[in-house]
């Protein structure tokens, strides 16, 4: 990296490309090797024994939940060796503790070496005749997930094992009706999906308000261009955040006030948290409810509003301020880093405003959208840092405030801050000229500031748990145990998708994919509840459920923005701004892979939702203002305006309807 904000002439400089390789291949090998080789992972590879389960219903609801007791899968299956060859045996392996039994007789217990997840070994079967009827049982008790079995056996003619044919196998749970097994699958959809709209359905219906806001975005693209010329950038970039504004205190809060605060993602038990803090005064343990494990910060705002007698109103305006914040946040990063482009802070703001995942985050009644708007401010901060030509103390108490703040209302921006501490110390050693004295006082003022305002947080939940960061999937005690399906993972989960486009609400059962992309599109979740059909009806839910064809081309611009912003962060020009784009490109791949990692850590379906993403609205509301204006740009180097106003029409319908699916 060069040591001064001059041009790097020569691109990225052989250290900056090491770096990079470094940032994007060693944690994601890290991440892959966890995954194939821990034992206590639920993830199962095919192989030529392949996992059976019990044939469950696909259901989003929880299970084991205050239930001390481990319901066990009875595995069955009977077969007629015809004969053993010297060390013939069956080798076992179970996703939980499994017990073998031969003729009724147990004949081997193997337990997961880490308490949870596989476990493995052999039975011998020397002693057994041949031609002589065997029957084989495998019972299987997983607390954390369903109880999975993959069988096999060496030196038994003919052979038997869970892959020869899986349906010799009967299976049954805790005692009830036996079943035929069936191959184990965590890409079954859930049938509850199947009976509200589809994208295509809700398209038919709305087709008269999409065309007419195509064709006004059209319109509106020839009378701007034929008025402004190419001059109209800046106006833009101002009217859009203001007209945001508006929209989200007018329209939007006007339709996120009638909801309860008690509607959303874990809400009662959010609210649950704040009564605890008015009726005790006092910060509850951990395990004092189902969210009490969460930072207090923003519970103890909320309590603070409610002292003031504002009621649900302000509970409600929380969130919504939050929200509303990240559309600034990503206006302002937007100018800041790319003061040329002006329509670009436009087009990021557009992008915050109408993203759902944002949308339906600030208006439901929990701690993440204040999370992403603080977690937004401090990326802010620290990009403001590294774009300065001299860090002061000023900024670097700014943004160790603003992140340690965000770290006191949720965890996820923690894995950020190794990110942000590196990048600032290498801005402070290498790209300026003071004295190290001076970098390494910052850089100790910086962690020391962070420490003090958020650390006693982290001690005391270390101090009463024995771990500093915990959730509701690892409280203490017997009875806190829970999982959901499906409660593994294979390859198969994170190589599909297709699913959000045919029956988006819960498809997050087909896929990695089809989870992230219905939760960050739409209300995929459905606020939380197990049954679209049970869905709350402040939504207007055909828009919403068109946006996701429309969603399609907004995708594929995002992620040519993020190649667009990565060959920036590579290429010439000014090493400060490269150092704040390759800043926020590796907090966003450092959030990314800790996501993709809880993902298969917890294998439940809720897991895969994309507002745990939400801290990187701002970000990725550059790399969408990057590839569209990408886009723009390469048309009208070849005067394909026709085709610009065709984008521009499709842009005004993307986001309106996005918009209308909450607002309208």
């Amino acid at each position: 990296m060069p040591r001064s904000g001059s041009n790097g002439a020569g691109g990225a400089r052989p250290l900056e490309w090491t770096a990079a390789a470094a940032i994007l291949l060693v944690p994601l090998a890290a991440v892959m090797l966890r995954c194939g080789f821990a034992d206590a992972v639920p993830w199962v590879v095919p192989s030529r024994t392949p996992w059976i389960m019990a044939p469950l219903p696909v259901s989003a609801e929880l299970r084991q939940w205050g239930e001390v007791e481990v319901p066990a899968t009875r595995f069955e299956t009977r077969f007629v060796p015809e004969a053993f060859a010297p060390g013939s045996m069956l080798r076992v392996r179970a996703l939980g503790e499994a017990r073998v039994w031969i003729d009724g007789v147990e004949v081997a217990v193997f337990a997961p070496p880490a308490g949870r997840g596989h476990a493995a070994g052999s039975v011998p079967l020397a002693g057994q005749g041949p031609g002589v009827p065997l029957n084989l049982s495998v019972d299987v008790r997983n607390a954390h997930g369903p109880g999975l079995l993959a069988l096999t056996s060496v030196g038994v003619t003919p052979p038997m094992g869970t892959g020869v044919r899986p349906s010799d196998w009967l299976a049954r749970v805790a005692g009830g009706a036996a079943a035929a097994a069936v191959p184990a699958d965590d890409t079954r959809p859930n049938p509850r999906s199947f009976g509200v709209e589809t994208p295509r359905e809700a398209v038919v219906r709305k087709s008269d308000t999409l065309l007419a806001l195509f064709v006004a975005g059209a319109l509106a693209f020839w009378l701007v261009r034929r008025r402004f010329g190419g001059r109209a950038g800046r106006g833009v970039a101002l009217a859009v955040p203001l007209l945001a504004t508006l929209a989200w205190l007018g329209p939007l809060a006007a339709r996120v006030l009638r909801i309860s605060p008690r509607v959303g993602f874990d809400a009662r038990h959010h609210v649950a948290y704040v009564d605890q803090l008015l009726a005790t005064g006092l910060l509850p343990a951990p395990t004092d409810g189902w969210s009490t494990y969460h930072p207090p910060l923003f519970y103890a705002l909320a309590a603070g509003v409610q002292r003031l007698g504002l009621g649900d109103v302000g509970l409600k305006a929380l969130p919504l301020l939050a929200g509303l914040g990240s559309v600034w946040i990503a206006w302002w990063l937007a100018r800041r880093l790319f003061p040329e482009a002006p329509e670009r802070a436009g087009l990021a703001a557009l992008f915050a405003a109408v993203l759902p995942v944002n949308l339906y985050s600030a208006a439901y009644f929990s701690n993440e959208a204040l999370h992403a708007g603080l977690a937004g401010a401090g990326l802010a901060a620290l990009v403001a840092l590294l774009l300065a030509r001299r860090a002061g103390w000023g900024g670097v108490a700014l943004a160790a405030g603003l992140l340690a703040a965000a770290a006191l209302t949720k965890f996820t921006v923690l894995v950020t801050l190794p990110v942000a501490f590196g990048f600032l110390a290498w801005k402070l050693l290498r790209i300026e000229d003071g004295p190290p004295r001076r970098a390494f006082a910052l850089l100790a003022g910086f962690a020391g500031i962070f420490l003090v305002l958020a650390g006693w947080f982290y001690a005391r939940t270390w101090l009463m748990t024995g771990t500093p960061v915990l959730g509701n999937w690892n409280l203490p005690g017997a009875d806190q145990r829970w999982w959901q399906q499906p409660g593994f993972h294979t390859p198969a989960y994170y190589l599909g998708f297709g699913e959000s486009l045919v029956h988006p609400y819960l498809s997050g059962f087909h896929s990695f994919w089809d989870a992230l992309f219905s939760s960050f599109w739409g209300d995929g979740f459905a606020a939380g509840v197990t049954d679209p059909w049970h869905r709350h009806p402040f939504w207007n839910y055909d828009f919403m459920t068109a946006g996701y064809w429309l969603a399609v081309p907004a995708t594929a611009l995002l992620l040519l923005g993020i190649g667009v912003l990565v060959r920036q962060t590579l290429g010439d020009g000014s090493a400060r701004r490269r150092l704040a784009l390759g800043f926020l490109a590796t907090a966003a791949w450092a959030a990314t892979l800790a996501f993709v990692t809880l993902t298969y850590e917890l294998a439940f379906f809720a897991q895969a939702k994309a507002a745990y993403l939400l801290l990187l609205t701002a970000p990725l509301a550059l790399a969408f203002a990057a590839g569209y204006s990408g886009v723009d740009a390469w048309l009208a180097a070849r005067s394909a305006h026709v085709v610009r106003a065709l984008l521009c029409g499709w842009l005004v319908a993307f986001a309106g309807t996005l918009f209308l699916g909450f607002a309208g």
